[in-house]
């Protein structure tokens, strides 16, 4: 399934009568083709969460439409729509005692009618969708009862039971150790590369995005939005103009590997010190 976005903008109207002037320096406009991942990179305060709304439908854009296989989004109904795109918002700890199980069996709601309970199938299905992401032995766990990864895997899980073509994250790796962080990364490439699924994924993480992304949108305020490759579009002088600070962008080889990365010139230490580290530790 492609999903497009045409000329969209959007702005929140400050009073009644005062209307804002739009969010994103200039119109947004990508395609994204069936199985690839494109990650938004912008600072705090660009507009990426309202960007994945607008994207959704959650919101209505102001200017401009999202199209879903080329028909635009608002023609298509809302059931039909989520049992093609899923959504999965930033993870917080639940409030009620549901089980993760439970959870997930939500997921189904496209496919269920409001006044039916869920069936059988709905149940393999939400256990199908955790062990997918590998935590079908939490099934019966509250959510309130498990790590801040492990929901995330929920609530992503929670969005494959209806065997959606568009999979739309918001920064589903934050406030996650790196262990987790890199579990979420890994389960997000299988599932575009094994299930043909297209990607969109919201991240304050530029290694993230070497690592997932085959194109990137960046965004930030009063500046042009900007999508392309990883490569034309991730360069240090944007970064710099984007996030105002320095970064150098690091390739590094290792047997069959390629490490790409940045890291900001603030963090560098001088020469001497890790020369003296070096030393220290060769007398240990």
């Amino acid at each position: 399934m492609k999903i497009e976005v045409h000329d969209g903008n959007f702005f929140y109207a400050k009073k009644k009568r005062d209307v804002a002037p739009f969010i994103y320096g200039t119109d947004i406009n990508f395609t994204l083709e069936p199985g690839h991942i494109m990650a938004i990179l912008g600072p705090n305060g660009a507009g990426k969460t309202t960007l994945l709304k607008c994207i959704t439908g959650l919101h209505d854009w102001k200017k401009g439409t999202t199209l879903v296989d080329g028909q635009p989004i608002n023609k298509w109904s809302q059931k039909e729509l989520w049992k093609h795109i899923g959504y999965v918002p930033q993870a917080h700890k639940m409030v009620f005692g549901f089980s993760i199980e439970e959870l997930v069996v939500m997921g189904r709601a496209p496919y269920i009618s409001s006044l039916a309970q869920p069936k059988k199938e709905d149940y393999e299905a939400a256990h199908k969708a955790l062990e997918e992401v590998g935590i079908l032995h939490l099934a019966k766990k509250s959510c309130n009862h498990v790590s801040g990864g492990e929901l995330q895997l929920a609530l992503i899980a929670r969005t494959l039971v209806s065997n959606p073509k568009v999979l739309i994250l918001d920064e589903p790796e934050s406030h996650l150790d790196i262990q987790k962080q890199v579990i979420i990364l890994q389960t997000l490439k299988r599932l575009a590369k094994e299930h043909n699924i297209s990607c969109i994924i919201n991240t304050h993480y530029p290694n993230h995005a070497f690592y997932l992304a085959d194109q990137v949108l960046m965004i930030a305020k009063e500046k042009k939005a900007v999508c392309g490759t990883v490569a034309e579009t991730m360069t240090e002088s944007r970064m710099r103009e984007y996030f105002n600070i320095e970064l150098r962008k690091i390739l590094y080889d290792q047997d069959d590997y390629v490490f790409e990365t940045m890291i900001p010139t603030e963090l560098a230490t001088q020469r001497e010190a890790v020369e003296c580290r070096f030393n220290d530790f060769d007398h240990v």
